[in-house]
């Protein structure tokens, strides 16, 4: 592929991001606060919406690899997520009532994380074809993540700048939504138009039930202790972006600046990924994945020790404390999750010499379903525990008491660090080396 198809190619990461990041960060208060769902209301629908959005992934990637369509394997998923995330992406950012109920959340959530699943597993199983080799491999799949980055950065850009006119999150979350239904449409339609697909004919074949073709997956050690270290960052960084302004609000009590924060932190991330895809390239993916969670770990061990010493400062010395520790944190965020797309990509090769069988759709499906599910119980478990048993209420924001402030501070700290641990451990035992891809890549050629 020349650039401008690398860049088409991996541009329809844009929107999906761009859509999803808010949820957490924007959405869940929105809906909890503003209109009135409260959180552990949200909560519950959250990870409800997830969870059946979880039952779809297995069906999309059975879908995509038993039944290619005439344009080829993966152009045809796409195109019929467009719409689907456009219809999504209006009911949640520009709600049709100032009181939606709660199955009005859940079925706009449902809608949204189908579109999801529908681009971002074919996108991944896209890309196995695409880029069938080690290392062009990683350059394609965080060349992806940049895409992804910039999505992030936009729909912080968006708040950072409203902010400054109208503070409310509404007007936030309607600018935000705006913004992503202009870009699916251009973005979708010019990736379809210029970015080779797999050539196949329809198949013949008969819809099992998807469910079974995981049946081996669950007996795959190498695969597993990959997805387990996904499922696990994800949970950290979505905990991370469910907290983040509340954390801002009633701990760091710096709620205005909280916008311009993230913008930093989505910055920064650029220069990470480009740190992080080196590191993989001049190392391995899952050394380089590994180091990166090591450096969260650092970091955020050093975001406990400092609080203390600047909790009680004036606002300026505060912020830029804080504004430090999100800077430095955010070189962490663009770092293994892209690597292990591409080391999953690795394992997909591995499994269609050892079942003579191309089953990447499949193995990405069961990548999203595991990860998913971190991404749901991010939201739920800590937004029930700070409401059910610490009594946190997030309408008097402040003025919550002490001991559910200091439980949104350790949430907030100790469990990505325990996470990232584990997950870090099982980034450095994986075994698939570049010379080991490179004899599977042969004996698939041959």
């Amino acid at each position: 592929m020349n650039l401008f198809q690398r860049l088409s190619f991996t541009a329809l990461n844009f929107p999906t991001s761009a859509a999803g990041m808010p949820m957490f960060i924007f959405i869940l208060p929105f809906y909890a606060d503003d209109l009135g769902l409260g959180l552990s209301i949200v909560g519950v629908i959250f990870f409800l919406g997830r969870f059946t959005d979880i039952l779809t992934d297995p069906v999309m990637g059975v879908l995509i690899d038993k039944f290619p369509s005439k344009w080829g394997k993966h152009k045809l998923w796409v195109f019929l997520s467009a719409p689907v995330f456009m219809v999504a992406t209006y009911l949640i950012f520009l709600p049709m009532t100032d009181q939606p109920t709660g199955l009005y959340f859940f079925g706009s959530l449902f809608l949204i994380y189908s579109a999801f699943t529908l681009s971002s597993i074919t996108q991944l199983s896209w890309a196995s074809f695409l880029a069938p080799d080690y290392d062009d491999r990683t350059k394609l799949l965080t060349l992806r993540e940049l895409m992804a980055l910039l999505g992030m950065f936009s729909v912080i850009a968006i708040p950072a700048f409203v902010e400054i006119n109208d503070p409310s999150l509404q007007a936030k979350v309607n600018a935000i939504g705006i913004f992503i239904l202009l870009v699916i449409p251009l973005i979708t339609f010019n990736a379809l138009k210029n970015v080779p697909d797999s050539v196949q004919s329809t198949s013949k074949e008969t819809l099992t039930n998807p469910f079974k073709d995981f049946k081996g997956l669950f007996k795959n050690k190498m695969l597993n202790k990959i997805v387990i270290a996904a499922v696990l960052i994800a949970f950290c960084m979505s905990l991370n972006g469910a907290l983040y302004l509340i954390w801002m609000e009633v701990v760091i009590e710096l709620p205005e600046y909280s916008s311009r924060l993230m913008l930093a932190y989505y910055i920064v991330s650029v220069l990470g990924l480009t740190l992080w895809r080196y590191l993989g390239i001049k190392t391995s993916k899952h050394f380089a994945a590994g180091i990166s969670c090591i450096y969260a770990i650092v970091v955020l061990t050093f975001g406990f020790i400092g609080y203390w010493f600047i909790k009680d400062l004036a606002d300026l010395p505060k912020l830029f404390a804080v504004g430090s520790f999100i800077v430095l944190y955010g070189f962490a965020f663009s770092g293994p999750l892209p690597l292990i797309n591409a080391i999953v990509a690795d394992i997909s090769d591995k499994l269609n010499l050892d079942v003579g069988e191309n089953i990447s759709g499949t193995v990405f499906s069961y990548l999203t379903t595991l990860t998913k599910v971190g991404f749901a119980l991010a939201a739920v478990i800590p937004y029930l525990i700070l409401e059910m048993l610490w009594g946190f209420d997030i309408s008097i924001g402040i003025e919550n008491s002490k001991s559910s402030k200091m439980a949104i501070f350790y949430i907030y700290t100790f469990v990505p660090i325990i996470s990232y641990s584990i997950a870090a451990y099982l980034l450095f035992s994986h075994s698939l080396s570049r010379e080991e891809h490179a004899r599977i890549k042969a004996n698939l050629q041959n």
